[in-house]
């Protein structure tokens, strides 16, 4: 055989074996890694919360830099008619380590999430019973999560009456952030800002220690120029209560130090006022408001805008099996309500 055959032979051999190189490449990165990303992600929600189903729309694979993008993700949990949480996302891009992600592992960079939409009804059937044994914890390190353009609506529903109260225009930051050994007891930091009801420029910050036994953390938000008629979506129809007047500035500061929590909040508003149906039962939010309004008149006046300042303070042990977030928001609502009984300064 002619020198020249064998070699056109080996020079097309080659080509052959490249060609088939680059379509498993394809094959791999195109579609079989996407799948398996998928089959994980679904894997490890499931393992962590039985009633949790996770959908994701197109995953790519970008190998320089190593990075997972998904579009279209959606995530439910609960149980209709109780607690049940919707998210949706339109994009979410995270530099990984693609190694440590097939063992099982997500170590990330700062995770980017768009067009982040949560939605949380809260029904009046019983709550979904723990599962039999423990949840199998996700190994998980993120450098950082940040969130733009999205929002958040909170709905409660009874028979017959329907209340809501939103946030826009949703921003957030948080990290570093993680369930492995190494972040489970470090220190976390996150902020997010919006418009509350539709009017509210609000921003939230958190920092300290949430997951140790003995937690420290600290938590302030301020609220800035909210027309509280924006409320009336959520009490007019659950309480019968419709308020009127402007925040001109609220601002709750909030310090945990183990089971013990030391709460403050100053509010400036103008031209408060209340009415309450006179059909419907009162229940404790609305007790809180009267309470509210019965010492609003105490408030000094402030010559600049015309509004009332008022400060409040509580201090309160944790009980037993409170949740972190409740502890803090029962702290909040305290401190709310000596505004009232304490007559401001």
């Amino acid at each position: 055989m002619p020198k020249e055959k064998k070699t056109g032979k080996r020079s097309m051999a080659g080509i052959v074996l490249l060609l088939a190189a680059l379509l498993g490449a394809v094959l791999l990165v195109g579609v079989i890694v996407p799948e398996l990303v998928r089959w994980r992600l679904g894997a490890a929600v499931r393992a962590g919360c039985a009633t949790c189903e996770l959908s994701l729309g197109a995953v790519r694979v970008h190998l320089v830099p190593p990075a997972l993008a998904c579009s279209r993700i959606r995530l439910t949990a609960g149980i209709t008619g109780a607690t049940s949480v919707n998210l949706e996302a339109g994009n979410i891009y995270a530099p990984v380590s693609l190694s440590q992600f097939m063992r099982g592992r997500i170590r990330a960079g700062i995770v980017v999430i768009d067009n982040l939409n949560i939605t949380v009804k809260k029904g009046d059937q019983p709550a979904a019973p723990p599962p039999a044994g423990p949840a199998r914890p996700l190994d998980l390190e993120l450098e950082g999560v940040t969130i733009r353009g999205g929002s958040f609506l909170y709905v409660r529903e009874s028979p017959g009456m329907r209340g809501s109260l939103g946030v826009s225009g949703l921003s957030a930051a948080l990290g570093p952030v993680g369930t492995s050994e190494r972040l489970r007891g470090a220190a976390i930091a996150a902020s997010a800002e919006g418009v509350l009801a539709d009017t509210g420029k609000f921003r939230l910050e958190v920092k300290g220690m949430p997951f140790p036994a003995e937690p420290e953390l600290d938590v302030t938000l301020r609220i800035l120029g909210q027309d509280l008629q924006g409320f009336n979506r959520y009490f007019k129809p659950l309480e019968g209560l419709s308020l009127k007047g402007t925040l001109l500035e609220g601002r709750s500061e909030t310090a945990i130090r183990g089971r013990r929590l030391d709460a403050s909040v100053y509010l400036r508003y103008r031209g408060l006022g209340l009415h309450l149906d006179k059909t419907k039962e009162r229940g404790a939010l609305s007790s809180y408001f009267q309470n509210l309004l019965a010492g609003a008149a105490l408030g000094r006046q402030n010559a600049g805008d015309g509004g009332y300042d008022r400060t409040g303070t509580a201090k309160l042990e944790r009980q037993p099996g409170e949740g972190l977030a409740a502890f803090t928001l029962r702290g909040m609502k305290e401190a709310a309500l000596q505004v009232a009984k304490q007559g401001g300064r």
